[in-house]
């Protein structure tokens, strides 16, 4: 499965209430690190807050745990698994 076919599959999801798994690497670009990788069980992804014109933003994506509330974020590239199958890579 792609990054496309998963994010597509998320947003199909998102739309019928249905949550779905997903892990990923974490990134901070104003720190420039990352904690490594994070995972959630059950999320449906949020509409983006866009901040301004920063092409940047097209690369992200928010989600809600549904299990905490939290809304997060992650960068797309970093996207490891969607529903436990891993994500391929980009040649």
């Amino acid at each position: 499965m792609t990054v496309y076919e998963a994010i597509h599959q998320m947003r199909e999801l998102t739309a019928k209430g249905q949550p779905f798994a997903l892990s990923f690497m974490t990134y901070s670009m104003q720190k420039r690190e990352s904690h490594g990788e994070s995972a959630c069980e059950h999320a449906l992804l949020v509409k983006n807050e866009k901040k301004g014109d920063d092409s940047l933003n097209n690369y992200i994506l928010t989600f809600r745990d549904q299990d905490t509330g939290e809304a997060r974020h992650f960068w797309q590239p970093l996207l490891m698994s969607f529903n436990h199958q891993m994500i391929d890579t980009i040649d």
